[in-house]
């Protein structure tokens, strides 16, 4: 049973921020327990209580107490002011403290850091006045916190350094949370990528994905058995709740249908495994390049004997193997506008220096030569068999020899023309640019590529089809008064230049794409 405090009418009238006329309107409240529910003429709201005229007299119930069924009952989300923010420590310890230092800024104002315990911080935020603005609560723990905090409500934002999973995706659907993978709930904070990382002084540099897998299933367990010293192999991870360990499993582990060996020792982060790498002369460690420290991060070999390093260009294009995205993610639902506020904030252009600044790696646009594209190119000499695929991809070298490659890449659903969210987003910072005059009097040459599954021709058709979506969608943004003296021009070249084996799912995403370069 709700608690109920009548009142006479007119004693506090004062308090009250008073509703007009219109607005006064016939509404029901109902006890928590749905035991009771009172109608009347909805008088006024202060944010705290509804004030209710009634048969009775008027009254003064709780929003803690009722909720409010009609047309004229506010919205309790708007002015919500005091919220949390659950998931993954890598973002929340790494990321946010600087990101909350820049949004108090931002309003002019200052920030005070209240550590609840080891998990919780408190952050209230003060406006130029020195009035308190709001207050966030970091609640840190992993990635599948961020859902089930979300799920629970014991959330407004979740901090994930994962995707959202097609369970969770669909639970949310059914529990009328809306669609977590739409661009309205995952917004992309960061970029990153994982490391296999050793102790500076192990004489391996390079390993292949296969030979990752079996080391950290205890398939291989002797330094020796890959070409180093004889030595017992001392595998660190964090456990397998973690968005880094999760983000390994599916991209190492589960395509070469391996799993983890019990034999590992369990770090709480990812800070703890790189400590612990650099302790252990016989160590190897899954950490997040934020948080790789004196550590040594081995190249990676891929399936068809691609090798690539963690680079900010490879992972700002998401070439690197084991990129990764750090994302946050909303409820469906009404967002308070300081929550929406926050979250704009956050993936605001301006936000991404302080990315940088973090550890991670921005959505910052860069420039790279066709020179930085050498080994990719070497692959592509020796993958292509037939003579028409060769001279397709000597006259594609041809045509870029005095262009630079901007790391913007457009990634697609498979089969389709459709861009994924970072696509969406990235796509206007490219017309943002183009509005400021920054490509005056060049080309913009967009290029579409496409996995090797089905014809040839189809896949040509579908790799012109997308530069072309990408070039209509970034017109439209541009807008025709602003284009000025660019050039945009789109080309598909099909399967040609893969980035990504095609054997696997993973790599066939990555290969699925839209590139630009500037002449």
């Amino acid at each position: 049973m709700f608690k109920m405090k009548a009142i006479l009418a007119t004693t506090s009238a004062c308090l009250m921020l008073g509703l007009s006329a219109a607005q006064a309107q016939t509404v029901t409240l109902r006890s928590q327990d749905m035991s009771f529910s009172m109608t009347g003429t909805l008088a006024d709201f202060d944010g705290e209580n509804y004030i209710l005229v009634t048969s009775i007299g008027k009254l003064t119930l709780s929003i803690d107490a009722v909720t409010c069924d009609g047309d004229a009952c506010p919205d309790l989300m708007t002015n919500v002011d005091t919220f949390s923010i659950a998931g993954s420590s890598t973002i929340g310890q790494k990321l946010l403290p600087q990101m909350m230092d820049a949004y108090a800024f931002s309003l002019g104002g200052d920030v005070a850091v209240d550590i609840l315990s080891a998990t919780q911080v408190k952050y209230t935020i003060t406006d130029q006045n020195g009035d308190m603005y709001s207050t966030i609560t970091l609640d840190l723990g992993n990635s599948d916190d961020a859902f089930s905090a979300l799920e629970s409500g014991a959330a407004l934002v979740g901090m994930s350094s994962r995707r959202v999973t097609d369970g969770e995706r669909s639970r949310f659907l059914r529990l009328g949370k809306g669609n977590l993978t739409s661009p309205e709930q995952e917004k992309i904070l960061a970029l990153d990528g994982l490391a296999v990382s050793v102790n500076p002084d192990n004489p391996i540099q390079t390993l292949s994905l296969n030979q990752i897998s079996d080391i950290f299933s205890g398939n291989i367990r002797n330094w020796r058995e890959v070409g180093g010293l004889d030595a017992t192999i001392n595998i660190y991870r964090q456990d397998e709740r973690a968005g880094a360990t999760q983000v390994f499993e599916g991209l190492v582990m589960e395509p070469n249908r391996q799993l983890f060996s019990n034999s590992a020792f369990i770090q709480n982060n990812n800070a703890d495994v790189a400590d612990a790498v650099i302790g252990d002369e016989n160590g190897i460690g899954i950490v997040s390049l934020a948080d790789i420290g004196n550590s040594q991060v081995l190249s990676l070999r891929s399936a068809c004997n691609q090798v690539a390093s963690p680079t900010g260009f490879s992972l700002k294009t998401e070439e690197y193997p084991m990129s990764r995205r750090m994302y946050l993610y909303v409820d469906g639902g009404n967002m308070p506008d300081k929550v929406a506020e926050f979250i704009d904030f956050l993936t605001s252009n301006e936000a991404q220096d302080l990315v940088e600044r973090s550890g991670f790696v921005s959505q910052n646009v860069v420039m790279g030569s066709l020179d930085d594209q050498g080994r990719r190119l070497a692959h592509a000499l020796i993958a292509e068999r037939d003579r028409a695929s060769l001279e397709l991809l000597q006259e594609m070298v041809a045509s870029l020899l005095d262009a630079e490659r901007i790391s913007l890449t457009f990634r697609f659903k498979s089969g389709s023309v459709e861009p994924d969210n970072r696509a969406v987003n990235d796509i206007q910072r490219l017309a943002e640019m183009v509005r400021r005059g920054e490509f005056d009097g060049k080309r913009l040459v967009i290029i579409g590529f496409a996995d090797s599954i089905g014809a040839i021709n189809e896949n040509q058709r579908l790799s012109q089809a997308r530069a072309e979506s990408v070039r209509d969608v970034l017109v439209e943004a541009v807008g025709v008064e602003n284009q000025g003296a660019i050039q945009f021009t789109p080309i598909g070249y099909g399967k040609l230049s893969p980035i990504g084996c095609n054997e696997t799912e993973d790599g066939r995403d990555t290969n699925r794409r839209v590139e630009i370069w500037v002449r």
